[in-house]
């Protein structure tokens, strides 16, 4: 009965850490290029807001699990291709995108069950680097567009 107890339980550790985000798929199929990349403790990511975003900021953290943040190096846009190329393949909705001059950003949302499981923020302002910011989360849609509204009234 032990045996089986404990098989279970390994089976069931191993499912858990099967379920991978579709950032980290995007990470692992790039990481060649990655410069820079840290995981962030969810608990620490109001050190990367400021003062005007602090409140949505926090709310949005509080509902995320996991954090992370990757430097491409992005010199002939290979990064920014791949990422587009990425984004149909997953399926991804663009929640918004901003343009001046060479900078870009772009905010991607990944929905599973009426529920926004992921949420991928890209950004570039020089054409050799792309930060990305992955956030494994559970939001509502309701719930996203009260923050992004709020954001959008300050």
């Amino acid at each position: 009965m032990k045996r089986l107890i404990t098989t279970i339980l390994i089976c069931i550790a191993f499912a858990i850490n099967a379920q991978n985000t579709a950032y980290s798929d995007f990470y692992k199929a790039n990481k060649d290029e990655s410069q820079f990349s840290m995981s962030v403790p969810v608990s620490l990511g109001n050190f990367f807001s400021n003062e005007d975003e602090t409140e949505e900021f926090e709310e949005l953290m509080k509902k995320a699990e996991h954090c992370k943040i990757v430097i491409f190096n992005n010199e002939d846009n290979s990064i920014e291709r791949n990422f587009n190329k990425f984004t149909k393949k997953k399926g991804l909705k663009t929640l918004m995108k901003v343009r001046d001059g060479k900078d870009k950003a772009g905010i991607f949302f990944i929905e599973k069950n009426d529920l926004v499981k992921e949420i991928i923020i890209r950004a570039n302002s020089d054409e050799e680097k792309m930060v990305m910011i992955g956030l494994k989360i559970t939001l509502t849609k309701d719930e996203l567009g009260t923050l992004v509204t709020k954001m959008k009234n300050k």
